[in-house]
């Protein structure tokens, strides 16, 4: 990778790649996701350095890798983008790991945009990318990229959990209904019932769309095929995937099959029909030897996809717009990162939590945050005080733990891990500034007790 990254980098690009060993980047890029085996595959994002700037720390897991880029020109208020590149889980049986390794890079993407201590802000734009292994067609992954959810547990209005509405018959019979209830088709066989049991993703609301169309190859895969085996020869449409917020990009071009007629020579000397027939006839040739082909025109076993998008802006002018342009809005619009309810994580909580009062003692913080704190349902309020719970008897200052208390301790940090990981994006800050309050509070009891033994001294 350093070699290619060298070679992009003399074309005016910069790049990050999961597990990034070269000198000069931020130790979190090189070891978040250092593995004990190594890895067969690797993904890598390139931007170009004159036009855009990574704005907050890389989002690396084992199949997917985010970056966060502001365009450059402009200061914090500039649009931003997050580029999601995936390789996702290679067997054709494993639909759902798939759809999870979908739903937990964009989740942790919006607990990126809710941090208030990230450098993100309001996030402008999304899009993901990558090798699906799945077709664009039909699958579990691409169906939840599209609508945002899966099967009867994740409702139809955005409804997940203990409170999921019942919906009446009329509503089920639905287009909608029918598309993300079961079943689903993947690889030609439908998907069981518990292949499709995958939290709805935060970012439903902002009109994902593919950028290539799922028509292409449809009918016949031989036509549009992004995957193409060497051994079988049997062409595979839609493997590779690109998905975009289509509520704030617009997209204006797609990369074409094969010979490029983007360079002036092409255009110049061949009109649209002479293209064709070279791309057909060079189509024709990779069905034959598969991919790689043996003259390393793809070295490959995939063929490149591309898109170009433009901005949506908040109030875009139409033709017939009269304003002059320093009277048109040039902001662009923001993306909505919704809860597993439905409830837009970007407007709503997280004000209430900023306007919470100044506390004299971390213990009356404590108690107003557990009093407003808006749970998800009474079981995770019930958790939440177990963890804050003490241990039955008390850990005694400077006293060794027994074994009885350590498994009380192992308990509740159990039981914290779960709460926080099961936790809406709603309810989450809520979550993390209680934990603060508790340890703080902790804090201070610990300091009584240590002024109580040196008087007793």
């Amino acid at each position: 990778f350093g070699q290619l990254a060298q070679i992009m980098s003399d074309c005016g690009y910069d790049a990050i790649t999961q597990e990034d060993d070269r000198l000069g980047l931020p130790a979190r890029a090189r070891n978040v996701s250092k593995h004990t085996k190594n890895r067969n595959h690797l993904v890598a994002t390139f931007w170009k350095r004159e036009k855009f700037e990574p704005v907050y720390d890389v989002l690396i897991r084992t199949r997917s890798m985010t970056t966060v880029l502001r365009l450059k020109g402009g200061n914090e208020s500039s649009p931003t983008l997050a580029v999601v590149n995936v390789h996702l889980e290679g067997n054709p049986n494993k639909s759902q790991e798939r759809t999870h390794q979908l739903h937990y890079a964009m989740s942790d993407l919006a607990r990126a945009v809710q941090d208030d201590q990230s450098a993100i802000g309001k996030l402008n734009a999304l899009v993901l990318t990558g090798d699906f292994n799945c077709e664009l067609q039909s699958s579990a992954s691409s169906l939840y990229m599209e609508m945002g959810r899966l099967g009867k547990q994740a409702g139809l209005g955005g409804v997940y959990g203990e409170s999921c509405l019942v919906l009446p018959d009329l509503l089920l019979e639905t287009n909608e209904a029918t598309r993300i209830l079961h079943p689903i088709m993947e690889w030609s066989k439908p998907l069981s019932e518990d292949k499709i049991n995958v939290k709805p993703h935060p970012f439903r609301r902002n009109g994902m769309r593919s950028a290539y169309p799922k028509w292409l190859g449809r009918n016949d895969a031989a036509q549009h095929f992004t995957f193409c085996s060497e051994l079988s020869k049997r062409p595979v449409p839609g493997l590779d995937q690109c998905w975009y917020s289509s509520s704030t990009l617009r997209r204006v071009g797609l990369r074409n099959m094969f010979v490029d007629d983007s360079g002036l020579w092409e255009r110049y000397f061949f009109d649209d029909d002479e293209m064709q027939v070279r791309r057909d006839d060079e189509r024709i040739k990779v069905l034959s030897t598969g991919l790689p082909d043996p003259e390393c025109k793809h070295p490959s076993d995939h063929l490149p996809i591309g898109a170009v998008f433009n901005w949506i802006h908040s109030n875009e002018c139409q033709e017939s717009c009269v304003l002059d342009d320093e009277e048109c809005s040039e902001e662009v619009k923001g993306l909505k990162v919704i809860d597993g309810e439905g409830q837009d994580m970007t407007v709503q909580s997280r004000g209430e939590l900023d306007e919470c009062p100044i506390f004299e003692t971390p213990q009356e913080e404590l108690s107003f945050l557990l009093s407003r704190c808006p749970f998800d349902s009474r079981k995770q309020r019930d958790d939440a005080i177990f963890v804050l719970s003490s241990v039955d008897p008390p850990v005694k200052h400077k006293v060794k733990p027994t074994p009885d208390q350590m498994r009380q301790l192992e308990e509740r940090r159990e039981a914290k891990a779960r709460v926080l990981e099961d936790s809406s994006l709603r309810v989450r800050p809520w979550l993390k500034r209680i934990w603060k309050a508790s340890k703080l509070a902790g804090k201070v009891e610990m300091a009584k007790v240590k002024a109580k033994a040196g008087n007793e001294t």
